[in-house]
């Protein structure tokens, strides 16, 4: 065993011990919320976000419900479903389209961009079928959320087209009942967002694509029976969660993600749940999708500060760079699944694991504290009461291919203990994914630190929090293709005195002036025309 690893290890082993002698476990399952804090209020709110630990027998209830709706659309000829989400809301449910549609399901995605061209291309493959909408927000009020489907239902007026997801007594539940949705889940108010996944945010989509729910109930509810267990060890969950403590605490922060290819959006779920619970008060795990280049010492010198984690199937094992990081001697976790509908027990192990590492990292895994700065920033842009702020830097480039070059002084100076966020205001197409992933590639051979690239504004609800909260490291390039648009690229949200153009700008400069706050170096990278479509 490497030396790294036996480490590792040994924390791990303080951590099972502090976990033990505090009841750590039995705590959490007794919803005693002063496991994070002493002070009455965060206990209570702490407490109020442990219902998914508790909510499957509700969701049995509402199985016969679920399953009439999916039939009941199926027989009246709607063949494709659009999730209209944030974060929690809608990461999941992108993980259903991808991974875990049925036989007899319909095709599910999901929209949560605002760029102008995401949502013409949004409305253009709704109007190409019959749809049926699933409005998702816990808090109602998502800005998000709601342009979309005031955008939506200027074209699609019949309120059978619609489904909501909401928390009891929310906005979405009044403006539901008032334009006549088809069928409105309200959920139970003691789950937060990010952990929403075995809640009706999560199988409403799962029912409408196929899934067969008392399976993945199923399956949930097993890994919620193990993640009982009061030795940590042997507790799937607290076993997770006291190695990404330990290893953020051992400086090894970056979660490098090794998914199996039918297993893949599983990683921006997994993005949003840990970055966004763990990364507050300097402190925190980011996880980084994708591989690094090299073997051996080299290898080893880019992972330094890197734990990696691979998640397969039997079917599709990953590619090497888990046995090249093996051999070199980086720490790795892995977990072979038999198949991809075993994401459902993966879901229960993660949360657990993100609850346990944020109480042994003495942070409260529940809250996102600087989340609601960039929404406040983005208000007020629209509003006119701020002006945006100006970045360290500005570049212009023609594609994205020529962001490498631009930034060559920046990437060079980076170093293995540091990290590159690109965060791209872009259509989130699979053109764009695929140019974006080969980008992370390419920006990853250049410089030595970990590069994570994210489509806006999804990250904002998902590791936005760590880059605000988390470590004191980060450099921050914001790129836009804004500048190769104009008013007839442009769609208008209904009752709104802004389009969504106005909407993604002014996001992205809220974002930019909060980083600029918390004292994060920013550059601005400008498009000066869309990329060709392919």
């Amino acid at each position: 065993m490497d030396t790294a690893t036996r480490s590792l290890e040994a924390r791990m082993d303080t951590h099972f011990a502090t976990l033990t002698r505090e009841k750590a476990v039995q705590r959490l399952w007794q919803r005693d919320g002063t496991l994070y804090s002493a002070d009455p209020a965060v206990a209570k709110a702490v407490r109020n976000r442990l219902g998914w630990l508790f909510c499957l027998q509700v969701m049995r209830d509402h199985i016969e419900r679920l399953t009439v709706l999916a039939r009941v659309v199926e027989r009246q000829g709607y063949d494709r479903v659009l999730v209209l989400g944030m974060g929690g809301s809608s990461l999941w449910p992108e993980v259903i389209g991808r991974h875990l549609r049925g036989r007899r399901g319909l095709p599910v995605r999901i929209a949560d961009s605002t760029h102008p061209h995401a949502v013409a291309e949004a409305l253009a493959w709704c109007k190409t079928g019959k749809p049926l909408f699933v409005v998702a927000t816990k808090s109602g009020g998502t800005v998000e959320t709601l342009s979309l489907y005031r955008a939506l239902r200027l074209q699609f007026n019949d309120g059978q087209h619609f489904v909501a997801i909401t928390d009891p007594g929310s906005g979405l539940e009044t403006l539901a009942k008032a334009e006549h949705f088809r069928e409105i889940f309200l959920n139970p108010a003691d789950i937060g967002g990010r952990f929403s996944a075995g809640s009706l945010f999560g199988l409403v989509p799962a029912v409408l694509a196929g899934a067969v729910l008392t399976d993945a109930l199923q399956r949930m509810g097993d890994m919620l029976d193990a993640c009982r267990e009061e030795d940590p060890k042997l507790n799937p969950g607290a076993n997770l969660g006291a190695l990404l403590a330990a290893a953020s605490e051992s400086g090894r922060w970056q979660m490098r993600l090794s998914l199996g290819k039918d297993v893949r959006g599983f990683a921006a779920w997994i993005e949003q749940l840990v970055g966004e619970s763990t990364g507050k008060h300097g402190k925190g795990v980011l996880p980084v999708p994708g591989g690094v280049e090299g073997t051996g010492d080299a290898l080893a010198a880019k992972l330094e500060h890197a734990l990696v984690v691979s998640l397969t199937t039997f079917v599709h094992p990953d590619d090497d760079f888990t046995a090249r990081a093996t051999e070199a001697g980086v720490p790795v976790t892995q977990e072979v699944m038999p198949e991809a509908a075993d994401l459902w027990t993966e879901v229960i192990r993660w949360e657990f694991a993100t609850a346990i590492a944020g109480w042994l990292l003495q942070i409260n895994p529940f809250d996102e504290p600087d989340v609601g700065a960039a929404k406040a920033a983005t208000g007020a842009l629209l509003d006119g009461s701020r002006q945006p702020a100006e970045p360290d830097r500005r570049v212009s480039i023609a594609q994205l291919a020529e962001l490498g070059p631009a930034l060559r002084p920046e990437l060079e100076a980076q170093s293995a203990d540091d990290y590159l966020a690109v965060l791209c205001y872009l259509p989130p197409t699979m053109q764009n994914q695929q140019r974006l992933e080969a980008l992370r590639e390419s920006l990853q051979r250049q410089t030595a630190a970990a590069v994570t690239v994210q489509f806006g504004p999804r990250y904002l609800h998902s590791t936005g929090q760590f880059h605000k909260g988390g470590l004191a490291r980060g450099l921050f390039v914001v790129v836009h293709d804004f500048a190769s648009l104009d008013a007839s690229d442009d769609i208008a949200v209904p009752g709104s005195p802004f389009g969504f153009l106005a909407l993604a700008q002014a996001q992205a400069a809220g974002d930019v002036a909060v980083l600029k706050e918390r004292g994060k170096p920013v550059i601005v990278a400008e498009l000066a025309r869309s990329e060709p479509k392919s």
